[in-house]
């Protein structure tokens, strides 16, 4: 009784996304069906509209393979787009409300491809240096040796005081990078995505630091500083 209303509430959510996607007027499409329909015309005695005029054949014909060519790209899309259960927030998780109000991302908009470029490979720089220097304390302090102690009891204490040690320091570098680095990565993404005709951001890599502002896994901050540096580079 409840999986069909989340099924139906999962297609509400679905299709509006798909169908925002679909290109009504890509070239490719519109040349696909007119070749299609010029073949139909050479090719005498072929397909149902044989008893038509030639214009009208021509025009049925490539309305009909512009409209299942659209049709198979909505299904595509609609296939391989987000996937919903129905739980979520009619609100995009990836949509942040520093999006709508910091003033960086209109200024991004108004910036030269040029300009833009280089803001991003230097903020990239700036990134992995933050990531080496962090990187760099965390080896001093696994690098410090504890003290040795005398019993088992005093051991394990001062292995939990390192524990805790590294743990604030992460904790810190976290806050660091979120309060310097998350919004305007966040920020040149969307705005180079954006440029770049990036639309079905489910083909691009998930990268937790410039998704969430969450630190995982070896390299997070180079990894989301690398992948900002090549979209980057693609701009013209």
């Amino acid at each position: 009784m409840v999986r069909m209303p989340l099924k139906t509430l999962a297609w509400r959510r679905s299709i509006p996304g798909a169908w925002k996607q679909v290109r009504l007027l890509q070239p490719g499409k519109v040349a696909g069906a007119i070749a299609i329909a010029a073949l139909n015309i050479l090719w005498h005695g072929h397909g149902v509209l044989r008893s038509l005029p030639a214009p009208t054949r021509f025009a049925t014909v490539a309305a009909v393979c512009y409209v299942l060519t659209t049709i198979a790209e909505f299904l595509w899309l609609m296939s391989t787009g987000p996937r919903f259960t129905g739980f979520e927030s009619p609100t995009p998780p990836g949509t942040g409300e520093f999006e709508l109000i910091d003033p960086l991302v209109d200024e991004l908009k108004t910036l030269p491809p040029a300009e833009l470029r280089e803001e991003v490979l230097h903020l990239a720089t700036e990134m992995k240096s933050f990531e080496a220097g962090s990187d760099r304390e965390f080896v001093t302090t696994l690098a410090t040796p504890v003290a040795a102690q005398t019993t088992e009891a005093e051991r394990d204490e001062a292995l939990d005081r390192e524990s805790k040690t590294l743990m604030e320091r992460h904790l810190l570098t976290v806050r660091a990078y979120r309060e310097r680095f998350y919004r305007p990565a966040r920020a040149v993404r969307d705005e180079l995505r954006k440029r770049l005709g990036i639309r079905n951001t489910n083909r691009e890599p998930e990268l937790p630091a410039l998704d969430e502002g969450v630190l995982s896994g070896a390299k997070p901050i180079t990894e989301a500083a690398n992948y900002l540096a090549s979209l980057a580079r693609r701009l013209k």
